[in-house]
Order: structure tokens, then sequence, then C-alpha cells
């Protein structure tokens, strides 16, 4: 098929110009975010915040920093399934490392699948790993955030009446429990497909490993398991007495994490701290407020430093080496008692 000359000129100026044109969109991005936030704060006081994070206490912060901890360490199985399904498993630290800094770099600079996939390309240098199979291993890691986000979005719209809201409006049920049921419907096309694969897809001559039903099952687990302790680590940020409302609270962290991805802000500073707010209209915003700004150096800002700091001495470690890939490095295989 050919295309007509003008569009072509219009890919290949997009292509030319895609750097400007995506920093373009990032500078508009968070203006609007930053214009949206300012708008959602004008009513609240700098004192009544102050007076908010005065009543954080260290237990709190203690127990956010130890789910943001696990958090990240359920993440590192999304390597260790990817790797075991390409049949190239590594040493657990390996996936590790690969892992968080894969994320910590998506979480804080957008694009997940180009940062993402550029920090798993230095953490897995001297490996057996090429170029295709850390795509492959970007794909299946995504794959596995949305499912477990899918997954969690279909189950809260069905059970939980009002879930989504913007401020005091709210969507009738009846729209909300339609939505979630096939969102619901798809996960189950999707095991379907599971337990039917009889091979690899091929895609343009590019191949991508389809799960088995137990590898799907194992990704759903993960992924849902890592929002919902990901969630509570802001959740445990807020007053006591709001921790009862954790459904709506979970709603809420999903949407805005979709949409701060959408969005493609760095971190989605901005977007996701917006999105939070006008969907939590019960809980008091000073204190939301605090929350969300000691959230975004407990699970964002601390992490990347660390991540960086772990790449720069890897990178040392392969220098100090200079010498072709060790049997070890290639041979070792991760011990896991994951049945996939």
């Amino acid at each position: 098929m050919k295309l007509d000359p003008r569009l072509q000129r219009v890919i290949f100026w997009i292509r030319a110009h895609s750097t400007k044109l995506t920093i373009l969109m990032m500078i508009v991005v968070l203006g609007i975010a930053g214009a949206a936030l300012m708008e959602i704060l004008k009513e609240i006081r700098i004192a009544d915040i102050q007076a908010a994070f005065g009543k954080i206490t260290t237990r709190q912060i203690l127990l956010s920093v130890g789910l943001t901890a696990l958090s990240f360490l359920i993440l590192s199985f999304y390597d260790v399934l990817g790797l075991a399904a390409i049949g190239k498993p590594q040493p657990y630290w390996r996936a590790l490392l690969g892992s968080f800094t894969a994320y910590n770099l998506s979480h804080n600079l957008g694009f997940a699948p180009v940062t993402g996939a550029a920090a798993r390309w230095r953490a897995y240098r001297g490996t057996s790993l090429d170029a295709a199979d850390i795509a492959r291993l970007v794909v299946i890691a995504g794959v596995t955030f949305w499912l477990g986000i899918f997954l969690l979005l279909g189950l809260f719209l069905v059970l939980f009446p009002g879930a989504l809201r913007v401020h005091d409006a709210t969507m009738p049920y009846a729209t909300q429990a339609l939505i979630g049921a096939a969102v619901l419907a798809g996960i189950a096309g999707y095991l379907v497909a599971c337990a039917r694969q009889t091979g690899p897809l091929n895609i343009l001559g590019w191949t991508l490993p389809v799960p088995t039903l137990r590898q799907a099952l194992i990704q759903f687990a993960l992924a849902a398991t890592d929002i919902a302790v990901a969630s509570a680590a802001l959740l445990v940020l807020l007053p006591p007495e709001t921790w009862h409302h954790y459904p709506d609270f979970l709603v809420a962290y999903v949407v805005a994490v979709v949409v701060a991805l959408l969005a493609h802000a760095p971190g989605g500073i901005g977007v996701f701290e917006a999105v939070v707010l006008v969907t939590l209209p019960e809980v008091d915003k000073p204190s939301l407020v605090s929350a969300l700004i000691l959230y975004r150096l407990i699970y964002y800002w601390g992490p990347l430093l660390i991540a960086i700091a772990l790449l720069g001495l890897n990178e040392l470690r392969m220098m100090r080496r200079r010498g072709p890939v060790q049997e070890g490095d290639r041979d070792e295989r991760i011990s896991t008692d994951l049945p996939i």
C-alpha cells in the first residue's frame, strides 16, 4: 500500500522533530497539571498542610517505607517471570537490579517502554540477553502491570457502587458495573486464549511468547498484589481514621496511575496528585496533600537515587572486568519456586 505523499511528508516531519515534540508535549502536560493543581489547592492554606505534616507519625513513615520496599520486591518477579518466559533466566540479583532500575527510571521520567528498556539494557549487560530479548522482557512486564490494573479496576467497579466519581459527581452504578463487567470479560477472554495457546505470537518476524494459563494467573497475582501494596504505601500516610476508605482509595489510585501514564508527564507529577485529589472528596484535603508530597519522596525520588547509584556501581563492576563474559555470568540460573 502506497501512502499519500502529503501523509509521508507529515510522518517524516514528525520523525525528524520527535524529540522536540516530546519535550513540548511534556511541557504542555505539566502546565495543564500545574494549573489544575493550583485550582484544586487554592482554598487550602499552607498552614493547614504544615499542620497535617506534623500529624504524620514516624511509625506511619516507616510503614510506608516498608510497603515501598515490598512493592519493589514484588516488581522484581515481573522480570523473573519474563526471563523464564523467554527461556533466559538469570541470577535473582540480576533480575532485581533490572526491575528496580527500570521501574524507578520509568516511574520518574515517563515513557516507560523507552526508559525501562534503556535501564534493563544496562542492567543485563554482560549476559546472554540481546536487544530483542530486552524488548520481549519489556512487553511481558508491561502486560503484567496492565493486567493487574484492569483486574483491580474491574473488580472494584462491580463490587463498590460510587467508586468512580469526581468531587461530588458519581457515576450511576449501572454504568459503572457495566464497565467493570466488560473489563472482567476481557480478562476472562485473555485467560481462555492463554489456556488454548499453541505457540508464540509472530508479529512481522518478531516472536513473543504467549503465557500458559498458569503463567497468566501468576501475572495477575503479582500485578494485583504490587498495586495493592504500592497504594497502601500512600494510604498509611493518611490519618488512621481514613484507612477504612481503602476500596474507594484503591480505585482512585488506579485511575490516577492510568491517567498519569497516559499523560507521559515525568513521574506523573502533578497529574497523579490532581486525579487523587478530585477522586477522594471525603478525605481531608490538607492531610491528603501532605501524604502525597511525602509519598512522592518515599516511593519515587528516594528509590530513584538508589537506582542511579546501583546502575553506577554495576557500570564500575563491568569496567573492572574488561574481559569476555564469564561463564558464571552467562550460565547461572535463578532458583525459584514459581510454577512456570
